[in-house]
């Protein structure tokens, strides 16, 4: 293979590749012959027709195949050799096959510019104790006891919070409603309900007219005073778990105190984890600030398009030139961590195995809630998405290289020592 590359600017070049005739003409004999061995063609058994008639039918076929593969190999070749990394895909300007000819091909490619200094040991990172006050734990406890809690019926009195089975009708509309169920004291309902109901018991009527703010979830109701009339028909009151030894034991503890203590510690594990989050992205601005280098602008388009995209879904009337200009500085940062990280990936020959593959798909499908392979078949719609997954793993592994690396500062006393506890 001969190969020229003509630097157009620091992030594109333009490759002139060569392929040798011989190359070209071997795989294409070597191709017709494969397909003769099992073709059926009248006259002849399977492996027995002549290459002369099999050129004839399939050579057009053979020739274009062999040619696409051999692009797409010289290609990969050309790039490892010059040593680059492709920032989007190449763009084939011209190529020109003849049978018995050397075949060549002029392509341009974006690359990732060089970073002939490129540094991301050492950096400073301000640590911080962790620190578990009781209040945290009291919190914590108290969701556990909420979740355990459950509604039982009552014959009392209607009270807030009490969770309300009623038939009422709507005098307006002549609308009949049953089993509709009321948290009472909810503001999601207007007041007026909640206060025409306390007090009631089962079987007892109640009546009353209420507003409705505008923006109410149902837009039938919206900005309109209605009056209802019903008949309470059930009261269920939150009836919430006692923090004993029992609630510790059904959640796989020995004990309260040995519940307490694993909640203490999933909460110092959360904040730790929060800290250290925190403490990458400071690692990755650093790393940004640090190093100047161009961006493709085959990577630019698509972050700054990205952004855009997120900036409509919160504000669909968005000045969209406006928001392109604030937006460009936010995606050349991105785009040029995104590079860092992949050469640091590069350079300490960081890989994702297909085990690690699997384990964050099974761990993405159970946030959706779905199995691993509809989680694969969705992603597999979209072009590229499982090599962007395994690539945004790698910058992840990246991440964790600079922050092994990194000098902590500040109180880490407290830190060191929940580490050895978690």
């Amino acid at each position: 293979m001969q190969k020229t590359v003509e630097e157009i600017n620091p992030t594109k070049r333009r490759f002139t590749v060569e392929v040798p005739a011989d190359v070209l003409e071997e795989r294409i004999i070597q191709r017709l012959r494969s397909i003769g061995r099992t073709a059926k063609i009248p006259g002849f058994r399977p492996g027995k027709a002549p290459l002369s008639l099999l050129e004839r039918r399939f050579g057009k076929d053979v020739e274009a195949e062999v040619v696409e593969r051999v692009i797409s190999e010289y290609y990969l070749r050309a790039v490892r050799e010059e040593d680059v990394i492709p920032a989007a895909a190449p763009v084939f300007e011209h190529y020109d096959f003849k049978r018995k000819a050397p075949f060549r091909m002029t392509f341009t490619l974006e690359v990732y510019p060089e970073v002939k200094d490129l540094r991301y040991e050492g950096y400073t990172i301000e640590d911080e104790e962790i620190e578990v006050t009781e209040e945290d734990v009291e919190r914590a406890l108290s969701r556990i006891q909420l979740e355990k809690s459950s509604f039982e019926t009552v014959e009392d009195g209607v009270a807030d919070d009490d969770l309300v089975t009623v038939d009422y009708e709507i005098i307006e509309e002549g609308e009949k409603v049953e089993n509709q169920y009321i948290k009472v004291g909810s503001e999601i309902i207007p007041a007026e309900i909640s206060d025409a109901l306390r007090g009631k018991r089962v079987g007892e009527a109640f009546e009353a007219t209420a507003t409705f703010p505008q923006e109410y979830p149902n837009r039938k109701m919206g900005g309109r005073t209605l009056t209802f009339k019903g008949t309470i028909k059930e009261v269920k009151r939150l009836k919430k778990a006692e923090l004993n030894d029992d609630l510790a034991r059904d959640l796989g503890y020995e004990d309260t105190e040995g519940l307490r203590e694993a909640v203490r510690e999933t909460i110092a594990r959360a904040k730790r984890e929060l800290l250290e989050e925190r403490q990458k992205g400071e690692l990755v601005r650093e790393l940004v600030r640090r190093h100047d280098l161009e961006v493709p602008e085959g990577l630019l388009k698509p972050e700054l398009r990205a952004l855009l995209e997120d900036e409509k879904r919160k504000n669909p009337d968005v000045d969209v030139e406006k928001a392109m200009e604030e937006l460009r500085g936010r995606a050349v940062d991105n785009v040029k961590a995104n590079m860092l990280l992949d050469m640091i990936a590069v350079k300490e020959k960081v890989e994702v195995s297909e085990e690690e593959l699997m384990r964050k798909i099974s761990e993405l499908a159970r946030g959706m809630y779905l199995d691993p392979e509809s989680f694969m078949n969705l992603y597999m719609q979209r072009e590229g998405s499982i090599d962007a997954l395994r690539q945004s793993m790698m910058r992840e592994k990246a991440v964790e290289v600079m922050f092994r690396k990194a000098v902590r500062r500040g109180n880490s006393s407290g830190t060191e020592g929940q580490r050895k506890g978690e």
